[in-house]
């Protein structure tokens, strides 16, 4: 039997409420993502140049997201863990497909690895270079 369920849903047996898949498919699907994924960056750039080291994925989402919630109301009958879990998922895939994008990038398993993908540099590159003319 197939899971139907997104695969940052799947600390609950509950589907997910169609508001959080709207969330997702809002921030992963062509205008958005290239649109968060640079905002993205902009925040990972700023801070690996201020400290030296990359944000980690809470620093990153709470900053992105400060202006507006990055998530739909919880249902009622999830736990903590599960809430802690799912929202986690949710980051990482959102992230990933922001990686794929080549707006970040960072090393699985290494704290504060975050740093700016190659379409991040080369839009940067281009950028610097318009304004150098």
């Amino acid at each position: 039997m197939t899971d139907s369920r997104p695969i940052w849903w799947r600390a609950t047996e509950a589907p997910p409420p169609a508001a959080w898949c709207d969330a997702f498919d809002a921030l992963t699907t062509d205008e958005l993502a290239d649109h968060q994924g640079l905002g993205a960056g902009i925040y990972i750039a700023r801070v690996r140049r201020r400290t030296g080291r990359g944000p980690t994925f809470s620093e990153l989402f709470a900053e992105i997201f400060k202006d507006t919630p990055l998530h739909p109301e919880w249902p009622e009958d999830l736990t903590n863990s599960q809430r802690s879990a799912i929202r986690n998922s949710f980051r990482l895939h959102v992230a990933i497909q922001w990686k794929r994008r080549g707006w970040i990038s960072w090393d699985p398993g290494v704290a504060r690895s975050l740093r700016v993908g190659p379409t991040f540099r080369e839009r940067s590159r281009a950028r610097q270079a318009a304004r150098a003319q």
